[in-house]
């Protein structure tokens, strides 16, 4: 399992943000949203590495999932880094989505200044992006100041008139829906049509640059803002814009020469022009990090009234948790119920909002000051803040759908008096109920559940239609299934309505002969020749399925398949989690006065990185000379995306015919590469100045560079420059590290129970769950992290041993939810980690026999025996050599 960096970004993701009543906070984003900002700024560093978007997509994929996933180029866009980042529903895409654009920015354009394109699905969310934007408090606003020194934000009526100072001397934010480029709309022919407002722009172009845009036949430019939009290399922001996954949409975007496009979306396009899904969030993740309710409790009753009468009750129970939650924590919470109702028909009688509002009055005794409707006519929660606690609104009836965009993690209960048997009927709805108030969890656990009634007869329906919805707001279906679970009961023992349980039958059984109520519960795997089952099977199911075969080793399999489906749900021990099994493991550790702390990067990064006494030179593989070479290059793109120049030196070329940079010295670059030199906390201020002076002169006098040429690649230059530096940074802190390795070390790590990592019983937080047939007796938790076929077998290994009390799958780049130990350059997270029957902790982490012996596994396997030496007995760690699982037990009994 490849270690990963981590704490330096950490430092680098905090930003302002707004609480729940506007005053503004610290607040540091979410473990996995950090995650999916680290990759894409990855995806961005690679592409200039391997100046092959395809081979940099492969290639980070295979670093951060542990595979790598094959780039599908979009036929309109050759070369041009197009990826998705898949965050579902409750997970906060905006907010990633604003951070993005400064990684855009100073990892791909190196640039303080880019023209950004921010596309929405609809004008409404249009007018709520703008409106964020531009609120210096919100923390999409703070997310792009954060990087960005001077933010434009600005409409697309306003960007057609927008002055050039404004966008050279800005990071230009251009919010729009995709519909106002279409040139077959009133609207979307401006933007290709001359337009004297936007003459300056285009004023004293350099040749190279002119000809790349829209030219009349005289060969000059059209003043258009769709030119404009081409001289600047637009980043595009594609938020949930699923309409933008379009040929059309394509070759619109294509007409601006866009520098990459990144979609921010809960469902990526898995067919015709299917998303490259660069970093995927999962629901265990969302979970951890507190963002969703889990599970979603469900019910159902064939009788409205009756159905209303518990999801009442049930809202006013949660009133009396959420006050009892105040009492202990000072958070206010009013738990909203959102009610559908039926559509108006002119055929029949239906249960409509009119109605539902007076069985509410009338029969519940709810005031009517309590009660919203929030339909297409009617639009009562329109300007009004529910979070406030002078609110009074407890009740929203709506009919299919909310208003986009609209948000209230107060609401904690969705009551549907029809039944769910669509999707789609709720799954816009149900959105609404799954986001967590103040994304953190609560000590009421019942405040951190959402709640589900439907009036249906048939759970089962009901539950499908659930799950469907779930999968529309960006969940896999096997998360789907498990964030759905029945109301509680008295029975002991955990229940899996999706449960499936399969028996090769040798014959495809006649389907059509069941009832419908079985039907729905059964499929046939025609290549495996497999009957499968859903949920429990009882008698009378048994026999309506034996009655679809005709030889007796089918009618056989139908009875196998009974009997393990009630082994199964009849009763499932809880996990050790479930039971709350402390399992607190001993980290390396150091003292601090009277305390311990978890050794960490910290610790031997407090040294500064002395300058004056390194040598200030850039080499030619450090700071290549042939980037130069004195004309504008052109991009030639072969069928297969393989560049035969590279991409982002030309853009970033393209982009430095657009700065007006007069005449500045040397002591001006030293200055601006000095201000904007990243992760600089160790730097002394009076040792980067000279430092900086010298390698100028260096480059001037050594390597035969001209002044104009550094000054007109300073952002590469930047960066360059920032990677030396970094480099003799990680030399000095390998020294740091080895020293504290020594026994002789003033400060010598120690292994101590008073300083250990827990596994908290609640978050677990994988991103891929283990997929394979193996059902795992002794794991901590009951989901499984991924694991290849190699890991797998050094699990079943671990669960069958007798020693083992429990084992837990460690997560790889989860620091606050994973055991780690430090290394000189990142934390290595061990695959496996054992409590033994003994109260002894064992650590496993898996090696094929070829990785074994190499620098990376070795350096790993030498800390993991450092660290079991250390405990003086009460640790294990052993690192086997391919399938040597005997190597296991033989530490275990040694």
């Amino acid at each position: 399992m490849p270690a990963q960096p981590d704490a330096a970004r950490e430092r680098e993701h905090r930003v302002q943000a707004d609480s729940l009543r506007g005053e503004a906070i610290m607040m540091t984003l979410k473990d996995y949203q950090r995650r999916s900002l680290d990759t894409l700024s990855d995806y961005f560093v690679a592409c200039q590495q391997h100046e092959n978007v395809d081979t940099a997509f492969y290639s980070v994929t295979r670093q951060s999932l542990g595979f790598g996933i094959p780039y599908r180029e979009v036929t309109e866009l050759p070369g041009v880094p197009y990826v998705c980042l898949r965050i579902p529903t409750g997970g906060g895409k905006t907010i990633v989505a604003a951070h993005s654009v400064g990684t855009a920015a100073k990892d791909l354009l190196h640039t303080d200044a880019p023209v950004v394109l921010w596309l929405v699905p609809s004008s409404v969310i249009r007018e709520q992006t703008l409106k964020a934007l531009r609120n210096r408090k919100h923390p999409y606003r703070q997310a792009l100041e954060a990087a960005l020194p001077s933010v434009e934000v600005l409409s697309i009526q306003e960007a057609l008139v927008v002055s050039r100072p404004t966008v050279a001397g800005n990071a230009t934010i251009i919010v729009s829906t995709m519909q106002a480029f279409r040139v077959d709309d009133t609207e979307g022919r401006k933007v290709y049509e001359q337009s004297g407002a936007l003459m300056d722009h285009f004023t004293a172009l350099d040749p190279a640059l002119a000809s790349q845009l829209a030219c009349y036949d005289n060969c000059q430019p059209v003043q258009s803002f769709a030119n404009l939009l081409k001289m600047h290399h637009p980043v595009v922001i594609v938020d949930e814009a699923h309409n933008a996954r379009t040929s059309l949409s394509f070759e619109t975007l294509a007409r601006f020469s866009p520098s990459c496009i990144i979609e921010f979306t809960a469902t990526p396009a898995a067919e015709n022009n299917a998303s490259n899904v660069l970093c995927s969030v999962s629901a265990a993740e969302l979970k951890a990090d507190h963002m969703i309710k889990m599970p979603i409790r469900l019910e159902t009753r064939p009788n409205w009234k009756e159905l209303l009468a518990d999801a009442i009750a049930l809202r006013q129970h949660l009133e009396q948790e959420a006050a009892l939650e105040r009492q202990v924590t000072g958070e206010y919470i009013r738990p909203i119920m959102l009610v559908q109702a039926q559509p108006k028909s002119q055929t029949h009688e239906t249960l409509t909002v009119e109605v539902v509002e007076r069985c509410l009055i009338e029969d519940f005794d709810i005031p009517e000051e309590e009660i919203r409707r929030a339909t297409g006519a009617d639009r009562e929660i329109d300007g009004i803040d529910l979070a406030d606690p002078k609110c009074v609104v407890r009740y929203i009836i709506t009919v299919q759908a909310l208003r986009e965009g609209w948000d209230c993690p107060f609401a904690y209960v969705l009551s549907s008096v029809a039944e769910m048997r669509s999707s789609t009927a709720v799954e816009q709805i149900l959105g609404r109920v799954m986001r967590l108030p103040g994304a953190r969890r609560k000590m009421r656990d019942d405040l951190n559940m959402a709640y589900a009634f439907s009036a249906s007869a048939d759970f089962v329906d009901a539950a499908r239609a659930l799950q469907d919805a779930l999968v529309q707001n960006g969940f896999n279906r096997q998360e789907a299934k498990e964030l759905i679970a029945s109301m509680p009961t008295n029975e002991q023992g955990r229940f899996d309505l999706f449960f499936e349980t399969r028996e090769v039958v040798g014959e495809a059984p006649k389907l059509e002969l069941l009832p419908e109520i079985v039907r729905k519960k059964v499929s046939f795997d025609p290549e495996a020749k497999a009957l499968i089952f859903t949920g429990e099977m009882d008698d009378r199911e048994m026999k309506a399925l034996q009655e679809c075969f005709d030889s007796s080793e089918a009618k056989a399999g139908v009875e196998t398949i009974c009997r393990n489906s009630r082994r199964y749900l009849k009763k499932q021990a809880a996990t050790p989690a479930e039971r709350f099994e402390p399992f607190a493991v001993p980290v390396l550790a150091i003292r601090q006065g009277e305390l311990f702390e978890p050794f960490e990067e910290t610790h031997f990064h407090e040294v500064p990185l002395r300058l004056s006494k390194c040598l200030p030179e850039l080499s030619e593989n450090e700071y290549s000379a042939k980037r130069f070479d004195g004309k504008l290059a052109e991009i030639d793109i072969s069928s297969r995306g393989q560049l035969s120049v590279r991409f982002v030196d030309t853009l970033h070329q393209q982009l430095s015919l657009l700065l007006d940079e007069g005449r500045q010295s040397v002591a001006q670059l030293v200055n601006w590469i000095d201000k904007n030199l990243p992760n600089r906390q160790d730097i002394f201020p009076s040792e980067s100045g000279p430092y900086l002076t010298g390698v100028i002169h260096y480059l001037i006098d050594q390597r035969g560079f001209t002044l104009a040429q550094l000054i007109g690649d300073k952002y590469t230059l930047r960066q360059k420059i920032a990677e030396k530096i970094d480099a003799l940074r990680k030399r000095q802190w390998l020294q740091s590290y080895q020293t504290f390795l020594l026994p002789e070390c003033a400060t010598p790590l120690v292994v101590t129970p008073e300083a250990c990592f827990v596994f908290k019983p609640h978050e677990y937080p994988y991103n891929t769950r283990y997929q394979g047939a193996h059902l795992f007796s002794k794991h901590y938790y009951h989901e499984i992290g991924a694991m290849n076929g190699e890991e797998e077998r050094c699990a079943v290994f671990l669960d069958r041993m007798a020693e083992v009390e429990f084992w837990a799958r460690n997560i790889e780049r989860r620091p606050l939810h994973s055991f780690w130990l430090q290394t000189a350059t990142d934390k290595f997270y061990p695959d496996f980690v054992c409590k033994l029957k003994d109260g002894r902790y064992l650590v496993v982490e898996y090696k094929s026999e070829k990785a074994w012996s190499d620098d990376d596994s070795t350096e790993k396997r030498d800390l993991g025996e450092l660290w079991a030496k250390r405990s003086g007995g009460a640790c294990l760690f052993v690192m086997p050599k391919g399938l040597d699982f005997a190597a296991i037990e033989k530490a275990v009994n040694a």
